[in-house]
């Protein structure tokens, strides 16, 4: 039993849906206020910018950064239907002012963006469910302008390798992998940040 629930966890962290996913992205907004912060605070907001939010869950971030500006336009792609339908509930009042656009999509596909159109690009904890890393920083950059900055905010393998629901569904990666990753497909590094030692970084390329 014990098992089975582990494992309904972790997939409702890859594909949170239903009441399950309800709850998991609550407990992912307080696991992860420590990686929120990075992003916050390394996101500097000028009028215009268009950003994308990779994976957005229950739309945290999305509003925190509309709260700072709003000036600014956020598009956010999940895989969750329900998280699509939520947020878009939540925060309609964003989507009716233009601020805010969601589509369900997956950042392993050739996503429906022009080239060269994000300001910023960020994501928290979501790289572990992509399928091709390759494909996913790939598109990145397609759609990423010029001294454009992505923002990859993630957990390290060790810690990953410590939690219970991680065992299964998540491909994990240590910092030398992503950093290796990003570079071979044309981003250059520009700041890594340690979040907390040996559990969780921030990786910002342009």
């Amino acid at each position: 039993m014990f098992k089975k629930f582990i494992e309904y966890v972790g997939n409702n962290f890859r594909n949170p849906n239903g009441i399950g996913g309800k709850i998991t992205t609550k407990i992912m907004n307080i696991m992860n206020q420590k990686q929120y912060k990075a992003v916050l605070n390394n996101i500097n907001l000028e009028n215009n910018d268009i950003l994308l939010d990779i994976g957005f869950g229950n739309g945290y971030l999305i509003n925190k950064l509309l709260k700072k500006n709003n000036n600014i336009k956020i598009f956010g792609i999940d895989i969750s239907k329900d998280m699509v339908n939520i947020v878009s509930k939540k925060y309609k009042q964003y989507i009716n002012n233009n601020c805010l656009t969601l589509l369900l999509e997956n950042i392993n596909n050739k996503t429906t963006f022009e080239n060269e159109m994000f300001n910023i690009i960020y994501t928290v904890n979501t790289i572990y469910f992509w399928d091709d890393l390759k494909i996913c920083f790939s598109e990145i950059k397609r759609i990423l302008k010029p001294n454009g900055i992505f923002i990859n905010a993630i957990y390290t393998k060790k810690q990953l390798d410590k939690t219970n629901f991680s065992r299964k569904g998540f491909n994990k990666y240590s910092k030398e992998e992503v950093i290796k990753i990003t570079e071979e497909n044309g981003m250059t590094i520009k700041k890594i940040i340690e979040i907390k030692k040996n559990i969780s970084y921030c990786i910002i390329s342009e």
